[in-house]
């Protein structure tokens, strides 16, 4: 028989293990690239965990700005730039979804938003005045350029759109708008236009009772004078007030008021007490029905520190010029006659203890032309008398007029001071 060798096994053997190669390289590049795209994913989802954890670091209900940074406006799924907020603004922002990464900021109250890394987060946000929103509109509107800043003690936005607020407040230079739920002002180089709108529909106060209260007595106390109230006449009118919605004013409301820069509520009242004797005995009443009062201090006589209260404001009543007999008619206040640079020195004094006031209270409500004009040179803004009527709006305000409380009146007799 004839044989005839051929080399077909080592060629399968060769062409196995060749295939073997390729098949263990496809299965080392398979390995490879799922390692590589696994290593991809992992990294992917560290980073959008770190992102998520970043965004979270720096959002609250209420965070503060940390540098001029820009405000956007989202139109088409894009942001579009159209202001700035400065430095250190407090902001309330609109909660975010959890595990969020957008990377913008909603600002409450707002179609705005910023970038997550240009706030952080504030512990809580400072304790805002909010009283301006006792006020009431001016059915006037005003219309900005499409450049214009908005201010409190310093400029703190800037847009480049225009826009329309209603104005609660109307200065020489400005008008005092609400943003964000916050007041702020509009320099009137700034407004393209106002135009009529019907902003309030409310009664709008014309005139404003300021009473006047002097020594109020607990019950363990007595007082004789007709100035002398206790505490329960006290207790009961200023429940009335508290029940019956009354906004009781500051003294640079009442400023505002009278000159017709704002618009007040009809049940507002301007409470006030004078000297300081026995004016601690109110600090609790004030705080109980918080209601809020001015205290007119002769600033010499009582440290300013006794009179410690969320709801009392301090005001002059001179620093030592609280002395009778000392120029001619009815109680002799020094204040009609004595040397200018005496007065000047003692009323800047009494600004000087007591922040700076600007309002002012004659001693024994006496008054003339020459204490007037020292007065407004010592840098008073108002100045308050007695007499029994309400003030009005446009009266002089270095006279502005307030009823004394006295101890025998009814609640009737009183309501029909204040109504």
């Amino acid at each position: 028989m004839l044989f005839i060798y051929t080399n077909n096994g080592d060629d399968m053997r060769k062409k196995f293990l060749t295939i073997s190669s390729i098949l263990l390289l496809i299965g080392v590049i398979i390995l490879f690239i799922f390692a590589y795209y696994k290593r991809q994913m992992e990294n992917q989802i560290t980073k959008e965990k770190q992102l998520i954890e970043d965004i979270e670091s720096h959002y609250s209900s209420s965070v503060i700005t940390i540098k001029y940074s820009p405000i956007y406006k989202k139109e088409n799924q894009k942001y579009k730039k159209i202001g700035m907020v400065s430095k250190n603004v407090e902001l309330t922002l609109k909660n975010i979804k959890n595990d969020s990464k957008e990377k913008y900021f909603k600002i409450e109250k707002s179609d705005y938003y910023i970038y997550y890394q240009n706030v952080e987060k504030s512990p809580k946000l400072e304790q805002v005045d909010k009283r301006y929103h006792n006020y009431l509109y001016f059915n006037e509107s005003l219309k900005t350029k499409d450049t214009f800043s908005l201010y409190q003690n310093k400029k703190e936005y800037t847009f480049y759109e225009a826009m329309d607020f209603k104005i609660l407040i109307k200065e020489e230079n400005q008008y005092g708008v609400v943003y964000h739920d916050h007041l702020y002002y509009i320099k009137k180089e700034d407004v393209s236009k106002v135009y009529p709108s019907n902003n309030n529909e409310k009664e709008i106060a014309s005139e404003i009772p300021v009473t006047v209260y002097h020594f109020l007595y607990l019950e363990n106390e007595s007082c004789n004078e007709i100035i002398c109230n206790s505490i329960n006449q006290v207790e009961e009118e200023f429940n009335y007030l508290k029940e019956n919605g009354y906004f009781t004013l500051n003294t640079k409301e009442m400023e505002l008021f009278i000159k017709g820069k704002i618009n007040l509520p009809k049940n507002s009242i301007l409470i006030t007490i004078d000297d300081g004797a026995k004016a601690t005995n109110f600090l609790d009443v004030l705080d109980k029905y918080q209601i809020n009062a001015t205290l007119f201090l002769v600033s010499s006589w009582y440290p300013k520190e006794d009179f410690k209260s969320n709801y009392l404001e301090l005001a002059s009543h001179t620093h030592n010029l609280h002395n009778p007999g000392i120029c001619s008619g009815g109680q002799g206040s020094p204040l009609k006659c004595s040397d200018r640079n005496e007065l000047l020195l003692d009323l800047k004094e009494s600004r000087k203890t007591l922040n700076n006031t600007e309002a002012f209270c004659f001693p024994f409500y006496e008054y003339n032309d020459y204490a007037v004009e020292v007065v407004k040179e010592a840098g008073f803004k108002t100045a308050y008398i007695g007499t029994d009527r309400k003030a009005k709006i446009g009266i002089n305000p270095y006279t502005i007029p307030r009823i004394t409380i006295h101890n025998n009146i009814s609640l009737e007799q009183y309501l029909n001071f204040i109504q």
